[in-house]
Parts: C-alpha cells; structure tokens; sequence
C-alpha cells in the first residue's frame, strides 16, 4: 500500500510563513514545494518499488564533480525510473497525434506515417481493436508491396509498424492470454512485420506459450480463444517467414524446414491432437511447396530435405511422400509414385470429382513421375503412366494443353504453373 503523502500544512510547517492565506505562494516557496512533494513522492514510490536483491545500486547517487549528464545515467536505472518511464511510454496514455478515429480507413494515397499516427491516435483513445490493426497494417503493406516489391522487409522494418503493434498488445494486457491470436488476420499480417523489424524471437515465445498447453487446447474453433487453427496459423505464418530469399526469383525452403523442426520439437504430438494437427497443416504446406512449386526454389539440403520427410512419415500422406521422392535432391525415385498411383485404379473416374487443389497434385505427380521414367529410360512404366495421363487429361477436359506440355516434359520450368491458372 502506498505510503500517504504528507498534507500541504505540514510541508509548510518549517519552511513557509506563518501566513493566515496559504495562497498565493511566491517562485521560492512554490519551488521548495514542489521539491519537497517531489521527494515525498520518489520516497514512497521507492518503498513501494524496492531495488531487487540482484541490483546493485554502487552510482545510486552523482558525488561531487559530477556533471549533469553523468548524474542523470547515473540515477537512470533506479526501480521508481524505470516504473515512470514505463508509465510515461505505455501507448495507452500516449497524446493524440494529428490523426482522427474517424479515418481509420485510409487511402493508400496517403503517406505510410499517416496511417501509423491513425493508429496510435486510436490506441490513445482506446478505440482500437485487433480488427482495426489488422486493417491498418495491410494498408501498409499494401501500400509498400504497391510501391515495389523489391526490399520489402527492409521498408517494412523502418516504418516500425510490428512495434507499435506490438507495444499496443502488451499495454492493452492483450498478449497475457493470446487471445489477439484467434484474429488470424491480425496474426497473419503481425508475423511478417515482426520478422521484419528482428523481432521474430516474440512469435517463437508466443508458439511456445501455446505448445505448453497444447493439451488442453480445443480442436474446435471458438470465438476469442485459442484453438488447434490458431496453433496451425500461427506456426505455418512463422515457418513461412523463414523461408530463404536467395535471389529475386528464387527462395530457399531451408529455412523453413529447419524452423519447423525446432517446433515439432516443441509440440507434443505424442498427447495433444491439436499439437498433431499443427504439425500436419505446416507439413503439408511445406510439401506442396517442395513438389508442385518445386520449379520456384533451388534444391534443399539433403540433410534438412531428409529431416522433413522423417517428420511426415508419422503423419500418413502417401500422395505427399510419394511425390516428395520424385523431388529429392540427390536421388528421386519415382517407384513410390508408380505403386501410389496402380493401387487407384479409380483414380481417372474420381479425379473430376475432386477438390481442385488435389486434382492438381495428382496431375502434377503424374507428370513428374512420366517424366522421372523418361528420364531413366524405364520402358516397362513409362507407356502405363503415359497412357494414365492422356486419360486424365481427356477425364478433365485438357486435351488442348496435350501438345504443349508434352513438348515440356523435359523441362523443370512448369508446366505445374500453368496448370494452377487453368484449373483455378
């Protein structure tokens, strides 16, 4: 409890006039008033906010000769400091700048600064909510991706965007529960600014927060509250941002492999389905990635490449793990594909009845594998899974695109690219 300020009658006692009006004062007395509430103030906020046992006060106090500069750093890190100073930044008592509530949407005509001094306008005033946020930092990005897609991380950095976000979040009590996370807007858009602006060890923080109580997360998505989705969001959004840029038109799946192993291992998939399904929905992500974009990266490590496929063998994609051994980088095979695709049969009469997005992962493993066996000179497989293609191209009405990608069937350039387009 905090100690009571003296009353201004005994402050007087000693120092002041014995006067009958205690106002008005002059400069002098005004002056000795206030530094005596000064130090009554420092004096309980010191009692109420004690040095901790591992801080060592020896500069507590500027001796004599000391200049300004150096008394003031000197006393800088004293408990009562530090309590002001993060009261005097918190966001929420931050002034309004000269930006209106009322404009929270702004146009992407407007300078970048503009829709940060909206948003700290509204922190201000306690009008902003995570849908907001996330509106505003895809204005941002928008804007910056509009302006050129070249060094985006590097612009994104100096706005310091994630930070004030951030900031918000923190101030707000908000990141305590993480219950900011089930707006997968916010989060998807919040990550990469975070990245960005070298904060990414939050976002690893805020996984792990979640891994530790993976088991009692619900399967189910509920309003404001964490659930197995926002875990899966929230790790492929982190995954993906450590994906390698190695050239303009290149990246590098490296990365993203190696961030997620660190959080597989995180996860406890052994007792928590939610931890499973996480683990699952990046995986995938990444293998799709690996395989039907395999032409947009350079070949992975073997190492990493490897690793990645021991962390799906538990999870039983067979599509998945057959296509990925077409795409290792030192030795693809193709005899996982074959047996994949002669234990379905039905797999012509069902492809059009498929979901898109699988109806181009069998048609893209079909091509990989016809051109794996061309390759390999494999005369007993290659006329069956030749002769599988022209069926399913017939099945989905793609035989105008025969003659083009059978003249691309040597090539890595992508075939898969175009694919995406017509079926889409």
């Amino acid at each position: 409890m905090v100690v009571r300020t003296p009353s201004l009658n005994s402050l007087r006692k000693g120092f002041l006039p014995q006067i009958h009006q205690p106002l008005p004062l002059n400069k002098r007395e005004s002056q000795r008033l206030l530094e005596s509430i000064t130090t009554s103030f420092r004096k309980n906020l010191d009692k109420e906010h004690p040095w901790e046992t591992n801080e060592t006060p020896t500069k507590r106090f500027a001796g004599p000769g000391t200049g300004m500069a150096e008394s003031q750093s000197m006393t800088s890190n004293r408990p009562t400091d530090r309590h002001l100073r993060a009261i005097l930044s918190n966001p929420l008592f931050a002034q309004p700048r000269n930006a209106t509530v009322d404009t929270i949407t702004t146009t992407t005509a407007a300078p970048l600064n503009a829709h940060l001094n909206v948003f700290h306008s509204a922190v201000s005033k306690g009008l902003m909510t995570t849908r907001r946020a996330a509106g505003i930092l895809a204005t941002i990005r928008s804007q910056l991706l509009a302006e050129s897609p070249d060094n985006i991380r590097q612009r994104m950095r100096a706005l310091g965007a994630g930070l004030s976000v951030l900031r918000w979040l923190r101030a707000s009590g908000q990141e305590n529960d993480l219950r900011f996370l089930s707006d997968y807007a916010l989060l998807k858009l919040l990550v990469p600014f975070l990245y960005a602006e070298g904060l990414q060890e939050v976002t690893w923080s805020w996984l792990a927060q979640l891994a530790s109580r993976a088991t009692e997360i619900e399967l189910e998505t509920v309003p404001g509250k964490a659930s197995a989705r926002t875990l899966s969001v929230l790790m492929y959004a982190i995954i993906n941002e450590n994906a390698e840029l190695e050239s303009p038109s290149s990246i590098s799946l490296d990365g993203s492999y190696a961030a997620l192993e660190h959080a597989n291992s995180l996860l406890p998939r052994e007792t928590s389905p939610a931890a499973t399904a996480a683990v699952r929905y990046s995986w995938a992500k990444l293998s799709w990635a690996s395989t039907v974009d395999a032409a947009e990266h350079p070949k992975p490590s073997v190492a990493r490449f490897e690793n990645f496929l021991d962390i799906g063998r538990p999870l039983k994609l067979p599509l998945d793990l057959a296509h990925l051994d077409l795409h290792h980088p030192t030795t693809p095979t193709y005899s996982a594909a074959v047996e994949y695709l002669r234990l379905r049969q039905q797999i012509v009469e069902d492809i059009s009845s498929m979901k898109p997005g699988h109806q181009q992962r069998i048609l893209c493993l079909v091509l990989d594998a016809a051109e794996r066996l061309k390759q390999t000179g494999q005369a007993g497989e290659a006329p069956w899974v030749e002769r599988l293609k022209n069926a399913i191209y017939e099945r989905l009405n793609l035989g105008f695109l025969n003659p083009q990608m059978g003249g691309s069937l040597g090539s890595p350039i992508p075939i898969h690219k175009g694919l995406g387009t017509v079926m889409r």
